[in-house]
């Protein structure tokens, strides 16, 4: 009796406890309502700076750096901030939701609250529904019950936009502190905040909707009569939206060097050092690369998809996210083919994977994509017409709808599908055919079609009615259906990196490594202490500001410390236990005077292209700025490509500083050939490596043989007062065998060959021989000119002799002769016309002996 008694006190206790928390929250949300946003948050401990950042850092909000943050409420479990003003969100790249939904409409009375839910999906599925599934009916609360959603963002973070009543934005509070919200959508809130927001969200479907059927109890009754009243749940010119509806988007598709890929074929050239791989516009080839499994180096790392012509911007965007939660990010760049680059762009050269998400392809682009197929290339095509050019298709319905799949191991499962079924033939010779997955009817919805070739690279395709590159929130019209499509979305998911193993493309999930404080260092104090005398008159409280990347000093690493794309804080006394970089073996291995002596190290940053962009004006004359990284996310290739930096490529920045009136500063061009010349030869001037097969290619590229690019150079440069600061770029591949090939491959291929057992090389050697030598031949260069740089050059180059073809002078037949005064590239004519070709925007097709002169 007396225990039970005590179960009821504590429970009591427990109630009361509860109430009075609830109350307090209750009340702070209700006084900040009215003075700017509320921030609800589930937290371990955060502080009004941690809560500030976080917003500074979110994709789905306006960023304000001017934001007031003020931490009403934290009790270790659950955190409330209000900010002045309020936080805005802009719609306008948001997917607007359909309109029919039932919900509880807004009492006149009550004051309106938008609201942002910012949502993950849970690491541990099951066991986030078995959660809600115990969650009690009378506790659960469901978002659609309690307000209108307005608008949503594809993540993660997956935003969230809803428009509901106070006293239901306080009821949704506290529902999220007892874990009672329901989505039916696999999703987890993980913040929620109430905002303001700008701009209008696109519209993807007609307003006038009736009630829309499944596939299943209305195949007779989707005609094209119902198809123009917008009855089909995927209406295609709906889908289709107006120019002016997303007008300014496909601009998104540009060079933004603060994005993480470079999306856009016509921007990029074949620049990267460890996998960027592509290739100049005009270099037009539908030839794929060789699949042989016995030589997985030669497989290059880009995955392409072509949208069709209307809203091409938003559908490659929403695929390529899909697609980077199932491939192998370090090994892969997804790559938007435009319309017009399907005949104009060389895009078959280096592409792994094609992926056709548009029904109607246009402009004889079928016959190019066939090619491509006949030639060995691998594609999954998404309800393309282009199918039909493989297997007869059997139209079942007048528009998209709801099947259930089964696709291998999964079963009945609720999916998005096209009109057509396919009739596998068997009498073809040319082709195989194996159907895949079929719908409850034992329709063929998935049919792998593979040549019947003796070559080791037959061409392969997935034909699939199965509609997975559409995400559910851009299709479905009622939220039965949109409750359907969610449900099954991890399946869809499934599926897809399914299909994509089976094509040959690495599913392995790695994750994004988080961003590093940086480390200063320097083989001798004093340089370090020369320096950071330097930049005292410019830095405020420890700060270097500067356009790109701001410089924040500190003397040892505090945990407080947060890391930044734009705001990197650099220690400068207490050095921390590196992870990617024996700091020991580079200084064992260099010899400078000068260069590489004062060491800016990160573990991992976006780019170090930015990162001496504050500090190289204010360098002194015995100091040499070097920025090393272990990784870089965003790394930057010529001509603005997107660079693959795994870990063991070695990736610097360096900073020359050149007079103007010396005999390099007269050839700044040569800078680029002696960086590419010094990696070739960090390698090949040590005892034993004389035979190691890299080469360099023209402009600036380090090849092994003629077969495979593994790294690469960009110099910018700027000119002050007679002299010229030059940031030197570089990287190459030195231990990391994915995505395409590395030093040390070859190395073993040479031991094999020769019975040698050479050992392997380090990034912190190669590294450091390679500043070395950058030194050796400015120095050579300022002394004796470009002679002798040139002999070694040439030694190493891949381009002797060669007979080449400008683009600009039709048929006419140069000879490579070499390298001018100014380090541009020096042909002739059989007629002797002689004509330099300068390097920046201008590329060398090695296959087609070719040089391709970019238009400006």
């Amino acid at each position: 009796m007396f225990l039970s008694v005590g179960y009821l006190i504590i429970a009591a206790y427990q109630w009361y406890r509860d109430r009075v928390r609830h109350s307090m929250i209750h009340r702070y949300i209700s006084s900040s309502l009215r003075l700017g946003s509320v921030i609800v948050q589930r937290v371990n401990s955060l502080n009004e700076c941690d809560v500030k950042q976080s917003l500074l850092n979110s994709k789905l909000v306006e960023k304000k750096s001017y934001l007031a943050v003020t931490e009403v409420f934290n009790d270790n479990e659950i955190s409330v901030a209000q900010t002045v003003p309020k936080v805005q969100v802009n719609l306008d790249k948001w997917t607007a939701y359909y309109r029919d939904i039932s919900h509880n409409r807004l009492k006149p009375k009550d004051g309106e609250v938008i609201v942002l839910l910012e949502s993950f999906r849970p690491r541990d599925l099951e066991s986030f529904v078995e959660e809600q599934l115990h969650v009690p009916e009378t506790k659960s609360f469901h978002i659609l019950d309690h307000g209108h959603p307005l608008a949503w963002n594809t993540g993660p973070p997956f935003g969230i936009v809803m428009q509901c009543s106070e006293s239901d934005f306080l009821a949704l509070c506290q529902s999220f502190m007892n874990n009672a919200i329901i989505m039916e959508e696999d999703l987890q809130v993980n913040k929620i905040i109430s905002i303001q927001t700008t701009g209008k969200a696109a519209n993807l479907v007609n307003l006038d909707m009736r009630e829309v059927q499944t596939m299943e109890d209305a195949s007779s009754q989707w005609s094209n009569e119902s198809l123009a009243d917008s009855v089909s749940l995927a209406n295609q010119e709906a889908m289709e939206m107006s120019s002016q509806d997303w007008e300014g988007v496909e601009a998104e598709n540009g060079l933004d060097m603060n994005n993480s890929q470079i999306d856009d074929l016509d921007i990029v050239m074949a620049e990267s050092g460890s996998g960027e791989a592509m290739f100049d516009p005009q270099d037009f080839n539908v030839e794929p690369p060789t699949a042989n499994s016995a030589d997985r180096h030669t497989k290059p790392p880009n995955i392409v998809i072509y949208c069709g012509k209307k809203d091409t911007a938003r559908k490659f965007q929403n695929l390529k996210d899909v697609l980077y939660q199932c491939v192998n990010n370090d090994c892969y760049v997804i790559y938007h083919l435009k319309h017009e680059e399907v005949h104009t762009v060389p895009w078959a050269e280096n592409t792994a994977l094609l992926v056709l998400t548009e029904e109607n392809l246009y402009d004889q682009n079928d016959d190019i994509i066939c090619r491509y197929f006949e030639k060995g290339g691998r594609l999954i095509s998404f309800g393309s017409k282009v199918d039909a050019n493989f297997v007869p298709r059997r139209e079942l319905h007048k528009g998209n709808g709801i099947r259930s799949v089964s696709y291998g191991d999964h079963k009945n499962v609720p999916l998005l599908c096209g009109r057509y079924s396919y009739m596998i033939d068997a009498m073809r010779t040319d082709i195989s055919m194996k159907g895949l997955a079929a719908d409850a009817d034992g329709q063929t919805l998935v049919v792998e079609v593979t040549q019947n070739v003796s070559k080791k690279a037959p061409g392969k395709a997935i034909l699939s009615q199965v509609l997975l590159d559409q995400d559910p929130t851009d299709v479905a019209l009622t939220q039965d259906l949109f409750n359907q499509l969610k449900k099954s979305n991890p399946t869809r998911f499934e599926i897809l990196t399914l299909m994509l193993t089976s094509m040959g493309i690495s599913c392995e999930q790695t994750t994004q490594p988080d961003l590093s404080p940086c480390f200063l260092l320097a083989n001798e104090q004093v340089n370090k202490v020369r320096l950071l005398n330097g930049l005292a008159s410019r830095m405020k409280g420890g700060l270097l500001k500067s356009s790109s990347v701001s410089l924040q000093f500190f003397p040892r690493l505090l945990s407080e410390i947060e890391v930044t794309p734009t705001l990197l804080p650099v220690v400068t006394d207490k050095m921390e236990k590196l992870k990617y970089f024996n700091i020991d073996e580079y200084w064992d291995n260099l010899s400078t005077t000068r260069l590489g002596n004062v060491v800016l190290y990160t573990d991992v940053v976006p780019s170090t292209m930015p990162l001496l962009d504050g500090l190289m004006y204010s360098e002194p004359k015995s100091v040499g700025l070097i920025a090393i990284a272990g990784r870089q996310t965003q790394g930057q290739g010529r001509g603005g490509n997107s660079w693959l930096s795994p870990e063991g490529c070695a990736m610097f920045t360096l900073h020359v500083k050149i007079e103007m009136e010396n005999l390099l500063g007269r050839a700044v061009s040569y800078l680029q050939h002696m960086t590419s010349l010094a990696v070739v030869e960090s390698v090949r001037t040590l005892p034993g490596y004389e035979n190691i097969d890299l080469r360099l290619k023209w402009p600036n590229d380090i090849y092994y043989s003629d077969k495979m690019k593994l790294g690469g150079v960009v110099v910018r440069s700027s000119l002050m007062n007679g002299v010229c600061d030059a940031i030197i770029g570089c990287g190459f591949n030195v231990s990391n065998t994915n995505p395409t090939i590395c030093i040390n491959d070859i190395i073993k291929l040479y031991n094999a060959e020769h019975g040698t057992s050479l050992p392997m090389l380090s990034k912190e050697k190669c590294l450091a021989r390679t500043v070395n030598l950058i030194e050796e031949f400015i120095n050579e260069f300022q002394r004796n000119g470009r002679t002798e740089f040139c002999k070694k050059y040439y030694q190493r180059w891949l381009h002797g002799n060669h007979k080449v073809q400008l683009d600009t002078e039709g048929d006419k037949v140069f000879s490579v002769l070499g390298l001018d005064e100014y380090g541009y590239l020096e042909i002739k004519s059989s007629d002797g016309k002689i004509i330099s070709v300068q390097p920046d925007g201008n590329s060398y097709d090695m296959m087609k002996n070719l040089i391709h002169m970019k238009t400006r």
